[in-house]
């Protein structure tokens, strides 16, 4: 042990946990358990043993904290642990972890080779940088990992699999249509060994085995230190900062996912989300586990404008905004997922489910609507696996869910068979028209857009090589899919009537003639949600809404048909108005979108079997009046 130098102390601020800069000095503050002793342990930097212990006293207790202050203290020559009743002990507060460069390195024999290190005090130049604040309605989610996003992306020039790696990701974000991005962990964890320090302990699997890390990072976690092994640099603050920026100038917002155990102290939960706002710039945080404190990040002041999304919350605990646009809460769980997958792929008894789940938008919260997510089958294994395919997890094909609501079209796995791949692909357009057309936040899984697969594998979580990182090559493989996607995203913008800030009612409330929402099916204005019914038509007034120009959203009649044969949907009359097809999923040749279509529908529309048809309402004397102008 390093020998016990005398530096100067004084009794510090118990208040502020971690290591922190105040007027008087620096400030050491750790929480230990009842009885326990402890001590600050410094390091010089690059040298190998500790320079200096310095036990914390009795006076510099307050409750179960220690804390003490070192006047004119030069961070920047330094390093730090804890110790505690003899262990080195990792602070869980720490700025920076040191040590943990590589990602899935083994845990050192050296207890002394992780430390923790300090927040610089240079000035970073955020060039006026502005939260994009983007309201939830219009929100185009999509969440990545951030090693596995790019790590064999061969348009990256710069080091893959990183934070700055990600900045070259940008143009294709916009392209795509997205404004905001969801980082799965990337706050420093332990994703291999297992150490004496109590915060790198645990994995999702009940099982541990030697040699494997965990990719994901839902574990505990160090709160306030970006992840060393996520870096190109080796200063992970201003590269994460120079993200942020840079995402913010491209209009996109950054959502920080964060796991918080059933042991999380509270506190710290909380100043972990206002350190990330106030220091990182950080949009929103998508907050998860059993240790999540809803009640009190719900009534934070300093949250009280960030996007804040949860599994599960008192609705009555909220804050409600006086706008409904301006909603800071959002509901992430998987129940739009599974009743729409189920709707997919024909289940008895889904209509009203997913008639439900399509026009859920509630006026205090929003509501996170996905196909796809990392936990599970990606897009595109959906439609290729009834079974999960996890041997490669070491588990005996045990681990993950047993049920994906998943259909293999007719064959389980890859297929050459060009009716086998023609439906899997007019599935696929079918579930992004399921996310991209509901009243919810449409999220899309990174990769899903190319087709990205895991090989059947549907718990992903230990795989960092080729089955959890993203297989680019599938973005020139698979163009039409992209190009889809993205024409969905576009059609979902220019139609403000398919995002509404607030909860529609499906009455005429404005007096507009019909109301906001309206359900259809073999008959207009009549929903058979029967259990052998597989068809739904909603109709968005599109009077109920408007365009950037002021000007009145058109109406919008989606056509479900999830049969297996064709079926016949009576159309709404809207008076002098009739119905034109612009978007058929069915429509190989065109892609899916019609957008020099002709047809016109005044009664009765046609659908091909499992095809969503989208039609739009076109005023007869608008049309003739532009093609006599041609």
């Amino acid at each position: 042990m390093a020998e016990r130098r005398k530096m100067k102390t004084e009794k510090g601020l118990a208040l502020i946990p971690g290591a922190n800069k105040l007027s008087n000095g620096y400030n050491f503050a750790v929480e230990v358990p009842e009885g326990s002793s402890a001590s600050l342990v410094l390091y010089k930097k690059r040298a190998r043993k500790p320079f200096a212990e310095i036990p914390f006293t009795e006076e510099e207790r307050t409750g179960n904290m220690y804390a003490l202050s070192i006047p004119d203290f030069r961070s920047e020559d330094y390093e730090y642990n804890f110790m505690v009743d003899g262990r080195v002990y990792t602070d869980p507060c720490a700025y920076r972890i040191m040590g943990r460069e590589r990602f899935g390195a083994a845990a050192d024999s050296d207890p002394h080779k992780v430390r923790c290190g300090f927040l610089k005090n240079e000035v970073f130049d955020w060039e006026n940088d502005r939260n994009p604040r983007i309201p939830y309605h219009e929100m185009i989610l999509y969440k990545l990992h951030v090693r596995g996003y790019t790590k064999v992306n061969r348009s990256i020039r710069g080091v893959k699999g990183t934070f700055q790696a990600l900045e070259e990701m940008i143009p294709y974000w916009k392209e795509l249509g997205i404004n905001t991005i969801e980082l799965m962990p990337a706050y420093e964890f332990m994703e291999s060994g297992i150490t004496s320090d109590p915060a790198a302990a645990g994995m999702v699997s009940e099982k541990r085995t030697e040699g494997r890390v965990n990719f994901w990072g839902y574990i505990p976690g160090y709160y306030f230190a970006p992840k060393r092994s996520y870096c190109a640099t080796d200063d992970p603050e201003k590269e994460f900062k120079t993200l942020i920026r840079k995402l913010h100038q491209a209009g996109i917002a950054c959502i920080m996912e964060m796991y918080f155990p059933k042991e999380s102290n509270p506190v710290v939960t909380l100043r972990a989300l206002q350190f990330w706002k106030l220091y990182y710039h950080v949009d929103g945080f998508h907050v998860l586990g059993e240790g999540v404190p809803t009640g009190l990040l719900m009534h934070d002041a300093i949250l009280s404008d960030t996007k804040l999304m949860f599994h599960d919350f008192n609705e009555d605990q909220i804050i409600r905004k006086k706008n409904p646009a301006g909603k800071c809460i959002a509901q992430y769980n998987p129940g739009f997922l599974q009743d729409m997958r189920c709707f997919l792929k024909s289940d008895e008894d889904m209509v009203g489910t997913a008639a439900y789940r399509t026009r859920r938008n509630p006026g205090a919260y929003a509501v996170i609507n996905y196909m796809a997510c990392q936990d599970g089958f990606t897009l595109n294994d959906m439609v290729t696996y009834n079974y999960r395919h996890n041997e490669a997890n070491q588990e005996n094909n045990q681990d993950g869910s047993s049920y994906n609501y998943s259909w293999n079209c007719g064959v389980e796995g890859p297929s050459r068979k060009i009716q086998i791949r023609q439906m899997r692909e007019r599935q696929l357009r079918n579930a992004f028209l399921m996310v991209l057309l509901g009243q919810g936040v449409p999220m899309i899984y990174g990769g899903d857009e190319i087709c990205n697969s895991q090989n059947g594998n549907n718990n992903a979580y230990c795989q960092d090589n080729q089955v959890g990182w993203i297989d680019w090559k599938g973005l020139k493989k698979n163009e039409k899919m992209f190009q889809f996607v993205k024409q969905a995203i576009a059609f979902r913008r220019e139609h403000p009537i398919l995002h509404v800030p607030d909860e529609m009612r499906g009455v005429d409330y404005k007096t507009k003639g019909l109301p906001d929402v309206s359900l259809h099916g073999e008959r207009a204005w009549y929903l058979n949600a029967e259990n052998t019914s597989r068809l739904l038509g909603i109709m968005y007034y599109g009077a109920y809404a408007q365009k950037a120009d002021g000007s009145e959203d058109e109406s919008v009649y989606i056509a479900y048909n999830f049969h297996w044969e064709t079926r016949e949907f009576a159309l709404p009359n809207l008076g002098h108005k009739h119905w034109k097809k612009v978007i058929d999923t069915s429509a190989v040749k065109e892609n899916g979108f019609l957008d020099e279509s002709e047809e016109k529908y005044s009664k009765k529309l046609e659908i091909g079997p499992r095809t969503i048809v989208v039609l739009l309402a076109v005023e007869e004397e608008k049309e003739d009046a532009s093609v006599a102008a041609l």
